[in-house]
């Protein structure tokens, strides 16, 4: 098998998991899978999807035409609201950012 086909099974195998509804111990043993592999095909697998999004920024468009001038910005991440203040710590904001992209 080559790598690019195993990265495909594994791949294949954990979308199974997730779909599954079962804990990683109870899926590795159903499938007679040693816990450890399926960790570190996990692993793999989540950084190499979280390097290829990080490699790809996105931006949003905001329009700021006609608003009030404030001293609050709020920023809305999914369901998570952040309210940020004048003289924020941008690596605070930082972490925040990287926390919720993680759900």
């Amino acid at each position: 098998m080559t790598r690019a086909e195993l990265h495909a099974f594994w791949k294949k195998r954990m979308s199974e998991f997730e779909t599954s509804e079962l804990t990683g111990t109870q899926w590795c043993a159903s499938q007679e899978i040693p816990l450890s592999q399926f960790r570190y095909w996990r692993r793999k697998l989540r950084s190499t999807r979280d390097a290829a999004s990080s490699t790809r920024p996105s931006w949003m468009v905001v329009d700021l035409a006609g608003q009030e001038k404030t001293d609050v910005l709020f920023i809305y991440l999914g369901s998570a609201k952040v309210e940020l203040h004048a003289g924020f710590d941008p690596d605070l904001l930082a972490d925040v950012v990287r926390v919720l992209r993680s759900f």
